[in-house]
């Protein structure tokens, strides 16, 4: 049976702070999160889509830069109400999810909720490391995920007995 909850990781680890998705995704394995499939992408729209459709939920987390840029900024959206304007804030790498997004929404096939957290990034060289500030956030993202995906499972009907964790850290 397939999880109502999937959480994606978008990046590339060897991209230094593009690699936050993959960070959080590493984060939530060694924590466990029962209820919720954990995957990683490139970002590559069909992909995207064949993981997240016919989910109650599904938690993209992805790398942005911004201008002005502020290193480990979240930013948390919810679709419908994605709006995002590229002239300001762009997926750290050559495939869009936003372009996924739109894709799934013209074709049907969205899940019941998406959230997106995008992380500002600081650097995106070569390099399989975080900077200081993108790490910070990968642990806030993380619990944020942890509460939201541990929510939706609870209302799904799976047991989950432990309790989310207490959301800190402030969402921009």
């Amino acid at each position: 049976m397939r999880p109502d909850v999937v959480i994606i990781g978008v990046g590339n680890p060897y991209r230094r702070d593009d690699g936050v998705g993959s960070a959080v995704i590493h984060r939530l394995r060694a924590a466990g999160l029962p209820g919720a499939t954990l995957a990683e992408s490139d970002g590559e729209a069909g992909a995207l889509i064949l993981l997240w459709q016919r989910r109650r939920l599904a938690v993209l987390i992805d790398a942005i830069t911004a201008d002005p840029s502020h290193p480990g900024r979240i930013h948390r959206l919810v679709v419908p109400w994605l709006q995002t304007d590229h002239r300001t804030a762009t997926s750290t790498h050559a495939t869009d999810p936003g372009e996924a997004i739109a894709l799934a929404a013209a074709l049907g096939r969205l899940p019941e909720r998406l959230v997106v957290y995008a992380v500002e990034a600081a650097d995106t060289g070569f390099g399989t490391h975080l900077s200081p500030a993108v790490e910070a956030a990968a642990g806030l993202v993380a619990e944020q995920v942890t509460a939201e995906a541990r929510a939706a499972v609870q209302a799904s009907g799976t047991k989950d007995p432990e309790r989310p964790p207490s959301g800190r850290g402030q969402l921009g």
